[in-house]
């Protein structure tokens, strides 16, 4: 009842141009979706690229590495990532067009940059995770941090030859049907 009373108070013929609204959103939104799906397999390929970071002869763990090329648009490819393992090995993830990551990078020509955060000089990671865990636990009792309980910031290991997206030396050719497997040995 309380529905008809609504459209009923409605001038004449507003009803059916609401409806008729409604319709044309849903067709819009169907029409959308299926473009959407459509453009997936106009995504552009990806190739496998894995490798291994080492620093001074020693594997690195922890660290991220960054293949980037173009603009850096990550919407369109140009950006790939990847996170290296205990024995520094690591596997490249593309992010396209709006949809999921994808393994692999798109074929191209790459500036690679190499990070890993680290404690501070002075201080040991352990007694940095200490710290952390401190703040931590005085601020889930709702505590404020005394003077000198602040965490410090991270800093970078690598020199900005490796770790900077404007000063790398690092590059990659990432090949088609290819062995794209690369190794940085950082000095």
């Amino acid at each position: 009842m309380h529905v008809f009373r609504l459209h009923s108070r409605l001038p004449k013929g507003a009803y059916m141009r609401q409806r008729h609204s409604c319709h044309i959103v849903l067709a819009a939104m169907f029409v959308v979706t299926i473009v959407a799906g459509c453009n997936q397999s106009n995504l552009p390929k990806t190739e496998r690229v894995t490798g291994q970071v080492l620093y001074k002869g020693s594997p690195v763990d922890n660290a991220t590495v960054i293949f980037s090329r173009g603009s850096r648009n990550i919407a369109n490819g140009e950006i790939a990532l990847g996170k290296t393992d205990a024995q520094g090995n690591f596997s490249l993830t593309t992010h396209l067009s709006g949809q999921s990551d994808v393994s692999g990078a798109i074929a191209g020509t790459y500036q690679v940059t190499v990070s890993k955060k680290v404690p501070p000089p002075g201080m040991t990671q352990a007694e940095y995770d200490a710290k952390v865990e401190a703040v931590n636990q005085a601020a889930q009792q709702g505590s404020v941090q005394p003077p000198g309980m602040e965490l410090p910031p991270l800093v970078e290991m690598f020199p900005r030859k490796y770790s900077s997206s404007s000063a790398t030396e690092l590059t990659a050719d990432v090949k088609v049907n290819e062995n794209n497997e690369f190794s940085f040995d950082l000095k």
